[in-house]
């Protein structure tokens, strides 16, 4: 495990959505998956027995002990204050979304939307940047256009620039001698930090980004 992994656990009391989610956690190598709940009491209870970093949670998960909805997204805030929380809901409401929204829930995904988007608010949530995925943002005010002020560290932009002028991960790692994960890993920091979802668009936005100059060394 890579010293900046990033530790989820994931609630969902539907198993096949659990399984998605599992699978899709598997291909990323800067997340570390500590274990899955069924109800807001195996979420507790994995919470209070394995370290964190984001959790990504059914909004409507009946059954457990602790509740849910915004009782147990309460809970969790109180009990947890430095856990980043991801919540994944059916309810593609407006209401719904708002009520998320003003209860200090910023990275909300619909169960509607491709469960890639999972990986990508779990990214943005571990960096402090908003994520709504493509069903959910049409529900809210129209976000500013900003991009995000959080700053790239030096490796990170390096990866970045190596990445833009065409060098694969394999090559940028060999190039930097460090390990594969590592660089995955800070490349898609960096672009969380820039709130930038897909290749194509760094690309694209390179220059706006200040990654066309050829790194330095």
């Amino acid at each position: 495990m890579v010293d900046n992994s990033i530790r989820v656990a994931i609630a969902d009391d539907h198993p096949l959505i659990r399984m998605a989610i599992e699978a899709a956690l598997d291909t990323v190598p800067a997340i570390v998956h500590v274990g899955s709940a069924a109800n807001s009491t195996e979420l507790i209870a994995l919470l209070d027995a394995h370290p964190c970093d984001v959790v990504v949670t059914d909004f409507a998960m009946p059954q457990g002990a602790h509740g849910d909805g915004l009782q147990l997204l309460q809970l969790l805030r109180s009990r947890y204050p430095e856990l980043q929380i991801a919540v994944f809901t059916g309810l593609d409401q407006t209401a719904v979304v708002q009520a998320l929204y003003d209860a200090g829930v910023n990275h909300i995904l619909s169960k509607g939307d491709d469960v890639s988007h999972v990986a990508a608010a779990i990214m943005a949530a571990h960096v402090g940047r908003r994520y709504l995925s493509p069903s959910v943002a049409p529900l809210l005010p129209a976000r500013s256009s900003q991009r995000s002020t959080v700053p790239l560290s030096p490796r990170e932009r390096e990866v970045l620039r190596l990445f833009v002028g065409g060098m694969s991960i394999n090559a940028i790692a060999e190039h930097l001698d460090r390990r594969k994960q590592t660089i995955s890993t800070q490349k898609v920091n960096g672009m969380a930090k820039l709130g930038v979802e897909r290749d194509a668009d760094l690309f694209k936005y390179a220059i706006e980004l200040g990654l066309d100059a050829p790194a330095a060394g």
